[in-house]
């Protein structure tokens, strides 16, 4: 049985991992070690496992916890070349660092699982989102992007699963605690999606083949699960589709999300 599985999703940690009976991967390490080891614990997986560890991109929502995962594992770090050096600037890696330079387009295999990288549109340079390929099903994941790009796109063509940001609802955030400047930002081309852009984009993906949708990286102060699912549903409501008949939909939590089976 191959496991996705959203241990954390939110502005204050994100990690997911996905894995078959051969082992697996986690993407962002953005909690603490301690964390990550409870939330494996509960899906019933062992560090042992734990082949490779992508990241997205150096903010700490997404690295918090990842000098103490790489060691505690010994698993290889995937990331864009731009990510690389700045974890290696913020002393998360050492020259001793098992790493791979995830190239956009060069394909990376982990054991049974083949990994492609592709950019994101956000405030770093270097950020991603990736597919991963295993027993012939394909996952993406792509948060942390303020715009989707043709590029991005393509990539999550033929997913079967796609983990996609449904950060932010637009009149919470024009109307919420955040000073102007932080608005503008993740308003941006650089910053987070809305839940309107994921609603259609997964609306796309539906038409095109994806039945399994996780809204992730939703905003504590400028959005609710209830208003992020209320989008995705009734873009495909719109199409006719019927939920836990023709696509499963979840919006992955804070933290204690649960497993997804492939």
């Amino acid at each position: 049985m191959a496991k996705f599985y959203p241990m954390f999703s939110s502005s204050k940690g994100n990690s997911t991992y996905i894995g078959t009976a051969e082992g697996g991967i986690i993407v962002d390490a953005g909690v603490t070690f301690k964390k990550i080891c409870e939330a494996l614990d509960e899906g019933g997986i062992t560090l042992d496992q734990i082949n490779a560890v992508l990241v997205t991109h150096e903010h700490t929502d997404h690295v918090k916890g990842l000098k103490t995962l790489l060691k505690k594992t010994g698993a290889v770090l995937i990331a864009s070349r731009e990510t690389i050096y700045a974890l290696h600037f913020m002393k998360l890696i050492d020259d001793s660092t098992n790493r791979i330079y995830a190239d956009e387009c060069e394909e990376i295999t982990i054991k049974d699982m083949k990994i492609r990288r592709f950019a994101t549109s956000h405030d770093c340079k270097g950020s991603s989102g990736y597919t991963v390929s295993f027993k012939g099903i394909k996952v993406a994941l792509c948060t942390d992007t303020g715009v989707l790009t043709e590029q991005i796109r393509e990539n999550l063509n033929g997913s079967k699963l796609v983990m996609l940001e449904s950060n932010h609802d637009p009149v919470m955030l024009r109307l919420g605690p955040y000073p102007p400047e932080l608005k503008i930002r993740i308003g941006s081309d650089k910053g987070h999606l809305a839940n309107a852009d994921c609603a259609a984009e997964i609306k796309r993906l539906y038409r095109g083949g994806t039945t399994h949708f996780v809204l992730a990286h939703l905003s504590e102060n400028n959005n609710t699960a209830q208003k992020a699912d209320a989008a995705a549903r009734a873009a495909l409501m719109d199409l006719g589709a019927k939920q836990n008949e023709d696509y499963i939909l979840y919006t992955a939590p804070a933290e204690k999300g649960r497993i997804i089976s492939l």
